[in-house]
């Protein structure tokens, strides 16, 4: 269902139905500033799952961390390390998915650690941290 939508269409949609939530938000703020799972297709395959809100008519792109974990387990999803790595840190803020963090961390290049460190930040509350990985902020 998600595979005719423009990249940008699915961020937005994958950013509203995120918004309210700090740990949602921040997890999939990680992915759109990381820029591949959600252009990969088989992540919008098996974790992905379009739908328009029944009143207010806002399409939302809903993320199954659960089946995107299960999926990247299984190899259903082939990735890089790091691009794994970021993954598992995006489901465990958004899911409590348990991460093995030092492994994780040390295959991340410096700009996907500011990524994450950003994606913490805003999980605890401060939107305004990603102003240090790209120059503004998500409102």
């Amino acid at each position: 269902m998600t595979k005719n939508l423009t990249p940008a269409h699915l961020i937005d949609a994958a950013r509203a139905w995120a918004r309210g939530s700090y740990a949602l938000e921040a997890a999939v703020e990680l992915l759109v500033q990381h820029d591949v799972w959600l252009h990969r297709p088989e992540f919008r395959r098996y974790a992905v799952d379009y739908i328009t809100a029944t009143y207010t008519r806002i399409p939302y792109a809903v993320i199954d961390w659960q089946a995107a974990h299960a999926a990247l387990s299984r190899g259903r999803m082939p990735c890089s390390g790091s691009e794994a790595a970021v993954l598992r840190i995006a489901l465990s803020i958004a899911d409590g998915v348990p991460v093995e963090l030092g492994p994780a961390i040390t295959c991340l290049d410096a700009t996907n650690l500011a990524r994450v460190l950003a994606a913490i930040n805003h999980a605890q509350g401060n939107r305004a941290a990603w102003l240090a990985t790209r120059g503004d902020a998500t409102s």
